[in-house]
């Protein structure tokens, strides 16, 4: 059953839509009713309506400026917009938002009856279409052809000549509109119980299915490359200018993580690296992406990581490390003392048997000291704290591998313990920053949590969780409440008129500021003006 919300002002046109309509045997649920489309687009977030019914007149927010904040940040849900005949050229604008249908007023029930229906086949087409795997079989054979998807590894992997991209991306007919450049790595964490696949085949079906949706969402609708790893991840080359590249990677991201959850029932994280400007180094914004993936296992799975939110400064190139200093870093970040200790031994027993001199046995140790002390740099805090002047002496000091391992495990857990406290408090000086921000910039009616992020230099899907987490309520809720407080105050002191005071406190329709404000104080501003006055102690 699909849900549905109902938008319109008039309430006996509401109203007889909502009393009317036999919604269950239609193939809906109605979720929610609004007045207003502001309200309608707050409620998007814990409703999740698949379709969205909105009057085009309305206050607050018309029913055009509520399609065009549903085409831009929730891309599966259809909406349908109601108008009057006189209003209906009007309407054709909505055409460019993505709307999906028309319904002239006065609706007629037997009419709307029929039109829920036709709108359900189509749903159940659409939905059908993705899940589908027998079709999705037949696309998979016409998938990309091998060599194609190895020159995009190596292009991933290593530096590669520009002349040399040209001619290859000629060749193979991509393009990339610049001037910056992203990557981005996707990979499935695991399916959900109930819908577990019971054969190899089906788990390939279901890779492939996942692949397609972050093709048509990145590669078909926003200009991007995805290809497929050996390792069965899905990568990413997405192009965009510098100012904007990050913010539009991340809410792709996202709609790409919702939508194989949701078709798919299946859970993916997808790591993001740091942008570069030119397409020979596309390689580092990779190596970023697979180290923000490395991190799931710290933050959890069905995330979207973004290397500039968790490591500070620039990273450094991994090339050369040997697959032990891989591991040992890769479960560094994972915070788990016990697996690094056994990755420690390891290493320490292959060069117990692989080694024939000391020297050779030194300098490997001295590398491993370097990559730990670039990992401690490249999240951008001062490795003398933790290695102390001369860790590469107290080496030459020791005289067995044993001895060499376990000062090693030492100082592994104490780089974990430092950097979990390290970035413990550069996140709580970050939130600090937010809402000292945010206190003073509320009176600006257009202030957004862009402004925010782009003030402490956060993405928004890392900052919006880490903020509400912070203060127990998400940015918008906070916003309001400092709003309100202010209003509150400015009531309560001064004679300053309802419009006066809107105005003041971030609100430029005073009629909406009244509705904020009795919603969230269960009285009007007038009536909280008079309670002050008699209680002259508060």
């Amino acid at each position: 059953m699909y849900k549905i919300i109902l938008v319109d002002d008039e309430d006996e046109v509401r109203e007889g839509i909502e009393l009317k309509t036999d919604w269950g045997a239609c193939g809906f649920e109605l979720a929610g009713t609004f007045d207003n489309g502001r309200d309608a687009l707050d409620s998007i977030q814990s409703l999740q309506p698949d379709v969205i019914i909105t009057d085009i007149c309305m206050p607050f927010m018309d029913g055009l400026e509520l399609a065009r904040q549903v085409a831009g940040q929730y891309r599966d849900i259809v909406v349908v917009i109601v108008t009057g005949f006189e209003e209906f050229d009007y309407a054709k604008q909505a055409i460019k938002l993505k709307v999906k249908d028309y319904l002239l007023k006065p609706i007629n029930s037997e009419e709307f009856t029929s039109f829920l229906y036709v709108l359900k086949q189509e749903l159940d087409a659409g939905r059908q279409e993705k899940e589908d795997l027998s079709h999705l079989q037949l696309q998979l054979n016409q998938s990309l052809p091998l060599l194609k998807e190895r020159f995009l590894e190596r292009l991933a992997a290593t530096v590669i000549k520009k002349d040399e991209i040209e001619r290859k991306f000629n060749y193979f007919q991509l393009s990339l509109s610049g001037p910056a450049y992203l990557a981005l790595v996707g990979d499935i964490d695991g399916f959900m119980r109930d819908s577990i696949p019971s054969e190899d085949v089906e788990v390939e079906l279901l890779r492939f299915a996942a692949f397609n949706i972050m093709q048509e969402i990145f590669e078909k609708e926003s200009g991007g490359i995805v290809f497929r790893t050996r390792d069965d991840k899905i990568a990413v080359i997405f192009p965009g200018k510098i100012e904007e590249i990050e913010v539009q990677a991340q809410t792709l991201a996202e709609h790409a993580r919702h939508s194989v959850q949701k078709y798919l029932r299946l859970t993916v994280s997808i790591g993001i690296g740091r942008v570069c400007t030119e397409l020979p180094y596309i390689s580092k914004s990779f190596q970023g992406a697979l180290s923000a993936l490395d991190y799931r296992f710290l933050l959890g799975k069905n995330r979207i990581i973004s290397i500039n939110d968790l490591e500070y400064g620039k990273g450094v190139d991994k090339a050369g490390y040997d697959a032990w200093e891989r591991k040992l870093l890769a479960t560094m970040k994972t915070g788990n003392r016990q697996q690094v200790s056994l990755v420690l031994h390891d290493g320490i027993e292959e060069m117990k048997h692989s080694y024939s001199s000391v020297e050779k046995c030194y300098g490997s140790i001295h590398k491993l000291i370097a990559s730990l002390m670039n990992l401690v740099v490249e999240t951008g805090f001062d490795n003398t704290e933790v290695f102390g002047s001369s860790p590469f002496q107290q080496i030459s000091t020791m005289r067995t591998l044993d001895d060499a391992q376990l000062w090693l495990e030492g100082i592994c857990h104490h780089i974990i313990s430092y950097l979990s406290e390290r970035r413990t408090d550069v996140t709580e000086s970050q939130m600090q920053k937010a809402e000292a921000y945010i206190r003073e910039h509320y009176s600006d009616e257009n202030f957004s949590l862009n402004q925010v992020c782009s003030h402490i230099f956060m993405s928004i899907s890392y900052f919006s969780a880490l903020f509400k987490q912070h203060t127990g309520v998400t940015f918008v809720e906070y916003l309001t409440r400092v709003r309100l407080e202010k209003a509150k105050e400015l009531i309560a002191v001064t004679q300053l008129k309802t419009y006066d005071i809107a105005s003041r406190v971030g609100y430029g329709d005073p009629q909406y500021f009244s509705v904020i404000f009795k919603r969230h104080t269960g009285v009007t501003p007038k009536e909280y003006r008079l309670e002050q006055k008699g209680n002259p102690s508060l």
